[in-house]
């Protein structure tokens, strides 16, 4: 029965692959969230620039209207200088837990492909034990019908 002999050391590196995994998608999500952050932010400044928009053509705005619109405009241009800040550390975060998860499985990799290589010397040295079990045993088949 085949037993690689750095099993352990294999699983280990399994897990700290999932482990890498985990900490990246945790990372990727919150890049995700704060670009969706800053996609609701553009469409609400959007939103409200095609309602200012539409009341000025309507003739309906007002100067207290303007200075609202620019008030929350500043207030959301503000907030998404604020989230494009954290979104360039998340997403430096995000490529540093990638980088990581990478070299785990580079290491588990390694492992697989000495355990495939020992399983195939394995595999060649039995084929080998076999067939010389086989010829002994007819060698020795054939001397005693000889006898």
């Amino acid at each position: 029965m085949f037993q690689f002999s750095m099993q352990t050391a294999l699983d280990v590196r399994a897990k700290q692959e999932k482990v890498k995994m985990k900490e990246m998608a945790l990372a990727l999500s919150l890049q995700q969230r704060l670009e969706s952050q800053i996609e609701e932010i553009d469409q609400a400044v959007t939103h409200s620039d095609r309602n200012f928009g539409l009341a000025k053509k309507a003739g309906t705005f007002t100067i207290l209207d303007f200075k609202m619109v620019d008030g929350f405009r500043q207030k959301k241009a503000l907030d998404r200088g604020l989230l494009v800040a954290k979104h360039k550390e998340a997403a430096a975060f995000t490529e540093k837990r990638r980088l990581e998860l990478v070299e785990a499985s580079k290491k588990r990799k390694t492992l697989e492909i000495l355990r495939d290589r020992e399983l195939a010397r394995f595999t060649a040295k039995m084929a080998r034990l076999e067939r010389e079990f086989s010829d002994e045993t007819a060698s020795n088949q054939f001397a005693m019908n000889h006898r």
